[in-house]
C-alpha cells in the first residue's frame, strides 16, 4: 500500500502542475474526473468481493492499471489523452484500494479494531511525508515527465509486492446471486460514507487548487503543506484509532470534524506559509481521525460476508470527493474567489456532525 500511495501523492503535485495556465474549472474537471470511474467501479468490485472473487487479481490489475496511466502522462500532455488516463487511473485505484481494505479488515480483531485499522492507514500517510516534496524536487531539478515516470515505478513496485501476498481463496458464492438484490449501495456503509465524504470533498479541492493558491498568495512550496499534513496524519491515524477503542468512536470523531472545519477557514484566509502549515496540522488531525474511526464504525456494524460492498460504499467517498470537490470548488472559485470557495468547504464538516448524531456508536 505504501508504494502504491507514493505514486498517488506525487500526482497531487504533478497533475495540477501539468495543467498550469488552464482555466480553474478545467483543472477541476481533469483532476476530479478519475472519480467518475471510481464511483462506478467500486460497487461492482465490492459485490464481486462479497461473492469471493479472487482478491489478488483485483490488487494486481489495480496496481498495473495505475502504473500504465502514469506512463501515459509521461508520453502525452494532450488534454483529451490526460482525461482518458485519469479515467483509467480512477478505475484501477478503485479496484486496488477497495480490495486491500477488505483484505485488512478480515485480519483485525474487534477489540483492537481502531488501532489496527489506524496502523494500516498509516502506511499511506507515510508516503505523503515525502511524495509531494519529491515530486516538487523532480519538477524543479529534472522535469515534470520524470515525476510521472517515478509515479509509474512506485505503482509497479506495488504490483510486485502483490505477487507475494498470501490470501486464502474461498469458493465462489454464485448459486443464489441476483443482480437486483446485490448490495450496490451498502446500508451499513452509507452514513459513515456520508461523513467521510465531507472530508474527501474538501481534500479534492485542496489537491486541485492548493498549488494555485500558493502561487497567487506567495505561500511558498505547496509540497510542504502535504508533508506537514502527512506527518500529522501518520501520528493521528495511530492515535485516533487507539483513542476510539478506549473512549468510543463518537468522542473522537466530533472534535475531528471541528478541527477540519477550522483548518479550511485558515486556508481560506491565509496570507503566510506559517498559517498554511498550521492549517495542515489541523486538517491532518481531522482527516486522519474521521477516516480511521469511520472505517472502524463501518466494520463494527457490518457482517463479515458484506465487508466488500460496505467498504466499496465507504471508499467511494474518495471518488465522490475527488470529482465533485474539484469541480464544484473550481466553479465557486471562478464565481467568487478562493476565500469564499474554501469557506464553503469549511461548512461541510460541520454539516457532518448532524449525520454523526444519527449513528449508533459504541
Amino acid at each position: 500500500m505504501h508504494s502504491f500511495f507514493a505514486s498517488y501523492y506525487m500526482s497531487v503535485i504533478t497533475i495540477p502542475e501539468s495543467l498550469n495556465g488552464q482555466d480553474s474549472w478545467l483543472i477541476g474537471l481533469i483532476v476530479g474526473v478519475m472519480g467518475i470511474t471510481g464511483m462506478v467501479t467500486r460497487p461492482f468490485v465490492g459485490v464481486l468481493l462479497d461473492l469471493n472473487f479472487p482478491k489478488k487479481l483485483f490488487l494486481f490489475f489495480g496496481s498495473i492499471g495505475v502504473g500504465c496511466a502514469f506512463l501515459g502522462y509521461y508520453y502525452s500532455d494532450n488534454l483529451l489523452v490526460m482525461t482518458t488516463l485519469r479515467l483509467l487511473q480512477g478505475t484501477a485505484t478503485a479496484m486496488f484500494t477497495t480490495t486491500l481494505s477488505v483484505v485488512v479488515s478480515g485480519y483485525v480483531p474487534a477489540s483492537k479494531r481502531g488501532i489496527g485499522l489506524g496502523i494500516f492507514q498509516s502506511s499511506s500517510a507515510l508516503s505523503q511525508v515525502y511524495a509531494a516534496l519529491l515530486a516538487v524536487w523532480m519538477i524543479n531539478n529534472m522535469s515534470l515527465e520524470i515525476g510521472f515516470l517515478a509515479s509509474a515505478i512506485f505503482s509497479f513496485i506495488a504490483c510486485i509486492f502483490v505477487l507475494f501476498l498470501k490470501i486464502d481463496r474461498q469458493p465462489l458464492k454464485l448459486d443464489n446471486f441476483q443482480f437486483t438484490n446485490a448490495q450496490w449501495i451498502s446500508s451499513h456503509g452509507l452514513l459513515p460514507a456520508l461523513i467521510f465524504t465531507t472530508q474527501t470533498l474538501t481534500f479534492g479541492a485542496i489537491i486541485a487548487f492548493l498549488p494555485s493558491i500558493s502561487l497567487e498568495r506567495g505561500l511558498g512550496n505547496p509540497g510542504l503543506f502535504y508533508t506537514v499534513y502527512a506527518i500529522t496524519m501518520f501520528i493521528m491515524r495511530f492515535g485516533s484509532g487507539y483513542l476510539s477503542d478506549v473512549f468510543g468512536r463518537k468522542q473522537v470523531m466530533l472534535p475531528a470534524l471541528i478541527s477540519s472545519s477550522f483548518a479550511l477557514v485558515l486556508i481560506a484566509f491565509t496570507d503566510s506559509q506559517s498559517l498554511l502549515l498550521l492549517a495542515a496540522i489541523f486538517y491532518g488531525i481531522g482527516f486522519a481521525s474521521v477516516q480511521v474511526v469511520g472505517f472502524a464504525v463501518l466494520i463494527d456494524a457490518t457482517p463479515s460476508q458484506f465487508h466488500g460492498s460496505a467498504l466499496a460504499t465507504y471508499t467511494n467517498a474518495w471518488d465522490i470527493g475527488g470529482f465533485f470537490g474539484a469541480v464544484i470548488v473550481g466553479l465557486l472559485i471562478e464565481a467568487s474567489g478562493f476565500s469564499m470557495a474554501f469557506m464553503f468547504c469549511a461548512c461541510l464538516p460541520i454539516g457532518a456532525i448532524f449525520v454523526l448524531n444519527k449513528l449508533s456508536l459504541k
